[in-house]
């Protein structure tokens, strides 16, 4: 049997499209299982004082969005049972002079 160049190609394209997918899907599962959302908006009270946690977003971009309408942050629940990957922080360009 004698596997064309274009199918071997396509054939390694879908494997590297879905091992980067992979984590998100199975973070999901174990979300969806466990029933722990893993982020959380972190607002602060007066004072200083923070509030409660308001621990309700299975998607990263939904709970940036929440913190950015509520004035908090999005921050990783910490009672999740399973690995979440937050994105890295934005790198600073140029110098201070």
């Amino acid at each position: 049997m004698k596997i064309d160049r274009q199918t071997r190609l396509s054939a390694i394209a879908l494997l590297a499209c879905s091992a980067l997918f992979a984590p998100a899907s199975s973070a999901t599962a174990i979300a969806a299982r466990s029933g722990v959302p893993p982020y959380c908006v972190l607002k602060g009270g007066a004072r200083g004082i923070p509030l409660p946690q308001i621990c309700r977003f299975y998607d990263y971009q939904q709970c940036l969005q929440a913190a950015a309408d509520l004035n908090g942050n999005c921050v990783i629940n910490i009672d999740y049972p399973g690995a979440v990957s937050m994105p890295p922080a934005p790198q600073r360009s140029g110098q201070r002079r």
